[in-house]
């Protein structure tokens, strides 16, 4: 299982996406996932970030990433992993750490709840910009604007809990360079991670 994390504006879902058409053009079953998913929760968690609905404190709303990961896992991810699929999920229980953390919660408080229902990823790729070019993306790409997360005191503060991330799943990706020298730099890193698990 591979897990695609980063602020808003790293490039991850473009990455998660790449990687996903390079593994089936190799043959590999793959199957990628996103969170906040389409079912109820992660619906509610969408328009909630958008506006649509109104905000809740915190722990409400770390308690809906929490239930939707709970379906994620048993409608998606273990089905997937149990078939031996690899999974690419783009944003896990790293992002609830961060973007959670970023409001105040326990961030080692919030992985355990969640590795305790959740299996943890193989890898983590965190794609890393600047808070700037993150925002700078965004605009350049989105008319109607940024969600509720996406302000620069608040990324900031999120950036520094994923740059804070340690641990042998953990791979930093400078997502400043090209699309192309990024999507090579993640395809290697898979490469070598899918042929350990071959040998």
């Amino acid at each position: 299982m591979i897990d695609f994390e980063g602020i808003d504006g790293s490039g991850k879902t473009t990455q998660a996406v790449m990687a996903h058409a390079h593994l089936l053009h190799q043959g590999i079953p793959v199957r990628l996932l996103r969170e906040p998913t389409h079912g109820l929760y992660g619906k509610t968690i969408r328009d909630i970030l958008s506006g649509r609905l109104p905000r809740r404190s915190p722990e409400e709303e770390l308690e809906l990433f929490v239930k939707d990961r709970q379906e994620d896992v048993s409608e998606n991810i273990i089905p997937a992993l149990t078939g031996g699929e690899v999974v690419l999920i783009d944003r896990y229980y790293y992002s609830t750490m961060a973007y959670q953390g970023a409001q105040g919660l326990d961030v080692e408080n919030i992985r355990s709840r969640n590795e305790a229902f959740a299996p943890k990823p193989d890898l983590v790729l965190i794609f890393l910009v600047s808070v700037e070019e993150g925002l700078a993306r965004i605009k350049a790409v989105r008319e109607n604007g940024t969600d509720h997360y996406e302000k620069e005191a608040f990324l900031g503060k999120v950036d520094a809990i994923f740059r804070s991330f340690s641990g042998p799943e953990i791979r930093f990706i400078d997502a400043e360079c090209t699309l192309l020298e990024v999507h090579r730099e993640v395809a290697r890193i898979i490469g070598e991670f899918i042929d350990k698990r071959r040998g």
